[in-house]
């Protein structure tokens, strides 16, 4: 009733009252068209958020899968060169059809060929797969290798006419340069794994999020990739914003008309050994802000309607509240997916200030190191070793820098290798640590069998060698003692011609061991209940045992069967305790074994309490010829090493719980026959 009788007022009244309404309802207009600007605004910051964090963990996963594909070609190459390795040790008069079958399937190949360096076949075979004969792009890539040998090997990968019909080719020549080596196998498992890794791959498995448009990873020369058909797009040269993106170091942005539709398109300079310099071009749908900004229209209009509608102007406000909290809704979901990358990748990253403090880190970074709720704590009280003190590290920082460490993280010896880099905006340090403690373990493998069975080819030349002269003083010193005895210092002469036969018998016996580790166990394998085996070998060795005070504590469960050879299981546990005995040096002792099964494998502990091996030689220990011991071989340890892996099997070393050896082998099980 107020209004009425407002107006009801003179005329001077009136106009004053219109102008007051006037100047409310402009000053109420200006101030919500400001606030409905500022809340548009905010929306497009928003989404250009969203993007610029899309777009930087679409990079960062993109470099991941190259990485990845990368350790998957060498894996492979790995794998091949190993088997090839181990046909350049054969002799070529040796080696047959036979011979070249069975390594195809022990290895699960499709074939083996071996040539000779003038393209002839010395042997070969395909034992299965979906080839009868080798294709002639095939020979022709072995002849132009030994006619060419840039590089000692190459891999060749075929994709038939069917899905399931992958192959590769690998053909190697011998570091002997006398044969060419050609291995045929399924690559299927190949290109499942690569389909999975590729860039293209991931930009079509990301681009289907919703609200995103399209990727597209465009170079100078063209198109390399589009999560879907780009149509006709101008060349980066020709569009000045994408040459001036190819120049930043950041993600610019821009609004784009994509086949008729405008879209918010974000770029980002991207390059990597493998791919050609180019933007990665990501574009995100507009949609959802130009229903946001309808929304806002439609608000003016009933703003600018409803002039006094304070409560509808609060009432608004809200409402265009409520719009951001969606849109911000929308950026965290966005932004989750880069969380999960971040926590699921596979490489420790880590974020720390220059005051020590740790403000980011991923899963990754705290399986590796061993620690859990990093984030808050300053860097030095965590991490423990001195080569990654945190003054030393952050005074060598200018850009970035690399190093790779050999660190013992809870009595595991763990080889890493860590990139520094410095951001200067804000002034942070971020540390990116990849554990290649596999990788170096194969390496150390891979080196530990070349020096085997260089060591072993040696020993067996000089061995024999030594074998005939050393026969001729044994069969001499028996007549000497039995034909031509002194009627004078009889005693003194037996004594000596004893002497003479026992040192020969333990010459003999060192000889032995040298030729064991180059015979090849072409001995008939048998399937073996290894707990049976155990218990006899502790009843032959309990009488020793008793003499020299050493207590046998056994648990094996029942029934553990593996396939091998008897004779070598026997000295296998035959060395082992060999080992422990001269470890005891003649004082009493404990020998603890246990066998358990372990999923698919079982499961040896051979332990003592002896001094222990120390850390730093535990992976010299299993080379042939070293010891610690002064009438030592250094063959015992390297022939428990041979037997155990030429059965598929594993051998690590720790500490006992008496503080002594213990040895931890893994075995393959099999059925109970």
């Amino acid at each position: 009733m107020l209004l009425p009788k407002i107006f009801s007022g003179n005329r001077f009244e009136k106009h004053f009252l219109i102008v007051v309404l006037v100047i409310l309802a402009v000053t109420v207009f200006i101030i919500t068209w400001f606030s409905i600007k500022e809340s548009r605004s905010d929306s497009y910051q928003l989404l250009v958020k969203q993007g610029v964090a899309f777009t930087e963990a679409l990079t960062q996963a993109a470099q991941n899968a190259i990485e990845s594909e990368h350790f998957f070609d060498f894996l492979v190459h790995k794998r091949y060169h190993e088997i090839a390795i181990e046909l350049a040790l054969e002799d070529l008069k040796d080696i047959n059809d036979q011979q070249l079958y069975q390594m195809s399937l022990n290895h699960n190949l499709y074939g083996i060929y071996i040539y000779n360096m003038d393209s002839t076949l010395i042997a070969g075979t395909i034992v299965r797969g979906p080839i009868t004969k080798i294709p002639d792009y095939v020979y022709k890539e072995v002849c132009q290798l030994i006619s060419q040998p840039k590089d000692n090997y190459l891999l060749l990968l075929d994709e038939g006419n069917k899905p399931d019909e992958k192959i590769h080719y690998y053909i190697e020549l011998s570091n002997k340069m006398d044969r060419v080596i050609l291995i045929i196998a399924d690559a299927l498992y190949y290109t499942d794994a690569l389909k999975q890794t590729q860039i293209g791959y991931l930009a079509q498995k990301m681009a289907k999020e919703n609200g995103v448009e399209y990727i597209i990873y465009q170079s100078i020369k063209g198109i390399i990739f589009s999560s879907r058909k780009p149509g006709n797009l101008l060349a980066i040269e020709s569009d000045p914003f994408l040459s001036q993106a190819l120049e930043s170091d950041t993600v610019m942005y821009r609004k784009y008309l994509f086949q008729d539709r405008e879209v918010l398109e974000l770029v980002q300079p991207f390059s990597t050994t493998d791919y050609p310099f180019g933007l990665l071009r990501v574009g995100l749908s507009l949609n959802s802000y130009h229903i946001i900004s309808k929304g806002y229209d439609f608000q003016m209009i009933a703003v600018s309607i409803i002039l006094f509608g304070l409560v509808l102007v609060i009432l608004l406000y809200f409402n265009s509240r409520q719009k951001k909290i969606e849109l911000s809704r929308q950026y965290q979901q966005i932004k989750s997916i880069s969380d999960k990358i971040f926590e699921e990748m596979s490489i420790g990253v880590v974020a720390v200030k220059f005051d020590g403090k740790i403000i980011l880190a991923n899963n990754a970074f705290e399986k590796i190191f061993g620690l859990k709720d990093v984030i808050g704590n300053n860097w030095d009280k965590i991490i423990k070793w001195p080569e990654l003190n945190f003054s030393s590290i952050s005074t060598k920082i200018e850009d970035s820098f690399e190093l790779e460490l050999t660190i013992n993280i809870n009595n595991n010896e763990k080889y890493l290798l860590v990139a520094i880099s410095k951001i200067k905006q804000p002034q942070n340090m971020v540390v990116v640590v990849s554990d290649i403690t596999r990788l170096r373990e194969l390496e150390k493998k891979s080196m530990r069998k070349e020096r085997l069975s260089e060591m072993g080819n040696l020993a067996a030349g000089v061995a024999h060698e030594i074998r005939n002269p050393l026969n001729t003083i044994a069969i001499a010193s028996q007549r000497l003692a039995s034909e031509f005895v002194p009627y004078e210092n009889k005693e003194e002469y037996l004594s000596f011609t004893k002497q003479i036969k026992n040192e020969t018998k333990r010459l003999n016996d060192i000889i032995t061991r040298f030729l064991s580790l180059t015979r090849e166990d072409s001995k008939k394998h048998q399937i073996i209940n290894l707990s049976n085996l155990i218990n006899e070998f502790i009843q032959l060795k309990q009488y020793e045992a008793n003499s020299l005070n050493i207590e046998f504590n056994i648990d094996v469960d029942a029934e553990l069967f593996i396939e091998g050879d008897i004779n070598n299981l026997r000295q296998l546990f035959e060395n082992l305790y060999n080992n422990a005995k001269e470890a005891f040096g003649n004082k009493p002792g404990r020998i603890k074994i246990v066998g358990k099964k372990l999923g698919n494998s079982i499961h040896l502990q051979f332990a003592d309490n002896g001094p222990g091996i120390p850390f730093e030689k535990r992976d010299r220990v299993f080379m042939p010829y070293y010891t610690t011991k002064e009438i030592g071989t250094g063959l015992g340890l390297a022939t428990v090493y041979q037997i155990i892996t030429d059965l598929g099997g594993d051998i690590k070393i720790a500490d006992s719980q008496w503080g002594g050896a213990l040895f931890i082998i893994n075995f393959p099980q099999v059925k109970k026959p």
